[in-house]
C-alpha cells in the first residue's frame, strides 16, 4: 500500500490505502484470503469470477465490486489481459455481504486518466473526488473513528501475510518492503502480531485451511498444499502444535 488518500464520503473522512497501477491477471493470483478493512475492485477489461466467502461473483468491464472487512475472498479465474484497480477503505459499513455495481464507460475513462495523471504529476485532487463519489454509493459511514486505527506500517504488515502467507515468504520479502533491517522487522512483527515472524507465518497457514475447508470441498492434503506446505505431514506438525490435537478432529 503506497498511497493514502483522505476522501470525503457522506460527509465523513475515510482513508484509502491503494496501490497506483493497473493490474492484469498475473497479479490477481492471491489466495484465499482477506482484509481488515474493506475492499473495492474496479474491473477496467476482460472478465473474471470472484469468490466472496461461497459465492462466485462474475466480473466485467466496469463492475465495481465492494467487499466487506474480514470477508474470505479470491479470484477463482480470470480471462487472458484482464486488468483492474482495488483499494481498501478505512471505514465503519452496515453492509455485510458482497455487492455489486457499475460504471459508465466515460466515468471509467475519467477515472483512469487521473489515476496516470497522479502517477506523472502527483495530482489528486480530481482522482479523490472520483474515488469518493464511486465509493459513496456503498458505503453507509457509521462513525468519523474506524474500529480499528491503524498505521501504514502496520497495514503493510498485515498484507504481506494476509496474501503472501502460502508462498515461501522469508523475514527478507517483508523486511524490503517495510525497508528496515531484518531485526527491525522481527521486532515490529511481534509488536504488531504478538508473534514472532515464523509463527505468525504459520498461524496465517492454518487460518487459511480452516477457511477453505469451510468454503470448498477439498481434500485436507489439497488445502494442506495451497497454504503453503510441501506435505500434508508439515500442515499436520503445525496445526498440532496450535492447537494440540489432529486437524481431522476440527476439520
Amino acid at each position: 500500500m503506497n498511497n493514502e488518500f483522505i476522501i470525503d464520503i457522506n460527509g465523513f473522512k475515510t482513508k484509502i490505502y491503494m496501490q497506483i497501477g493497473f493490474f492484469d491477471h498475473k497479479d490477481l493470483c492471491y489466495p484465499l484470503h482477506k482484509h481488515l478493512f474493506v475492499e473495492m475492485h474496479i474491473f477496467l477489461s476482460g472478465t473474471a469470477i470472484m469468490q466472496c466467502d461461497k459465492e462466485d461473483i462474475l466480473l466485467q468491464e466496469g463492475d465495481v465490486l465492494f467487499i466487506p472487512a474480514n470477508m474470505s475472498h479470491k479470484y477463482q479465474s480470470f480471462k487472458e489481459g484482464s486488468k483492474r484497480i482495488s483499494f481498501l477503505l478505512d471505514c465503519n459499513s452496515h453492509c455485510k455481504s458482497p455487492n455489486k455495481s457499475s460504471l459508465p464507460i466515460t466515468l471509467l475513462s475519467l477515472l483512469c486518466k487521473e489515476i496516470q495523471d497522479y502517477a506523472l504529476i502527483g495530482r489528486d485532487s480530481k482522482l479523490k473526488a472520483l474515488l469518493s463519489y464511486i465509493c459513496s454509493d456503498f458505503l453507509i459511514i457509521e462513525t468519523e473513528k474506524t474500529k480499528i486505527p491503524i498505521t501504514n506500517r502496520e497495514l503493510i504488515i498485515e498484507e504481506f501475510f494476509s496474501k503472501k502467507y502460502y508462498s515461501n515468504a522469508t523475514l527478507d520479502d517483508l523486511a524490503h518492503e517495510l525497508m528496515l533491517s531484518r531485526k527491525q522487522t522481527e521486532r515490529e512483527v511481534k509488536r504488531i502480531t504478538g508473534n514472532t515472524f515464523v509463527r505468525e507465518l504459520s498461524k496465517r497457514k492454518i487460518e487459511a485451511a480452516i477457511m477453505l475447508s469451510q468454503t470448498t470441498n477439498l481434500s485436507l492434503t489439497e488445502i494442506s498444499r495451497l497454504v503453503g506446505y510441501t506435505s500434508y505431514c508439515g500442515f499436520y506438525k503445525a496445526y498440532r502444535n496450535m492447537f494440540n490435537n489432529s486437524p481431522k478432529q476440527k476439520l
